[in-house]
């Protein structure tokens, strides 16, 4: 991320940004868990990524999905393409090829500063491919095969995949229905937090997180 975004900015540039939008940020900051001196860091951040997007924005309060994606891959060390499909669907249901304001700073506030019942939340999300509000054998199974796939050439992926569905379903199905549940995966996650990322990696590891804010936000209060 570094080497794609220019640590620097125009300081009148800078200037008429945080002034036409400090009312939007105080809005914004009232959904996430950063003051309002790092929602403005967060926000510059944007602004150097709509710099670059300048000729497909729709309006000022947008970045392009591709480039907030390069962030989370460079920045963030979130290199998964598939996963980062049902990411996209998570943090704003990836219904445009847009991310706005709001959604960078959640989505922010979630990878940097997030609670575990947030992350929670948010995984299952991106695990539900279908939106029904539950996991099913099948579900589950296409998200293993697809992380253990790349992760092995071994033939027998297969057959360890579904080995992994069985135990995670003996784990993790809380009242014996078939399917994970919201409850049954908070319940599960909440006892053993290894849970959270069972399915496949959809949120940024630590020393990510700390490069991150060590490179974009030094003077912010350690976590």
């Amino acid at each position: 991320m570094s080497a794609s975004l220019d640590s620097s900015l125009d300081p009148m540039e800078e200037i008429r940004f945080r002034k036409k939008h400090s009312r939007f940020w105080i809005e914004i900051q009232k959904e996430t868990h950063f003051t309002f001196d790092e929602i403005e860091k967060i926000m510059i951040i944007f602004f150097k990524i709509q710099k670059r997007d300048e000729k497909v924005i729709a309006s000022d309060h947008n970045i392009s999905r591709q480039h907030f994606r390069d962030v989370l891959h460079t920045g963030l060390g979130m290199t998964d393409s598939y996963m980062m499909d049902r990411v996209m669907v998570a943090l704003d249901r990836g219904t445009t090829p847009y991310v706005t304001m709001a959604t960078f700073a959640k989505a922010m506030s979630l990878y940097l500063r997030g609670t575990l019942d947030e992350k929670i939340k948010y995984a299952f999300t991106c695990y539900d491919l279908l939106g029904e509000g539950h996991l099913r054998r099948e579900t589950m199974y296409q998200l293993m095969k697809k992380s253990l796939a790349k992760a092995s050439r071994n033939d027998d992926v297969e057959e360890a995949v579904k080995e992994f569905v069985d135990i995670m379903l003996k784990r993790m199905d809380m009242d014996l229905d078939g399917v994970i549940n919201f409850d049954d995966f908070q319940k599960s996650v909440r006892q053993t937090p290894s849970l959270l990322e069972g399915l496949g990696y959809c949120l940024p590891e630590r020393p990510a997180v700390y490069s991150f804010l060590a490179t974009w936000c030094p003077n912010w209060s350690k976590m």
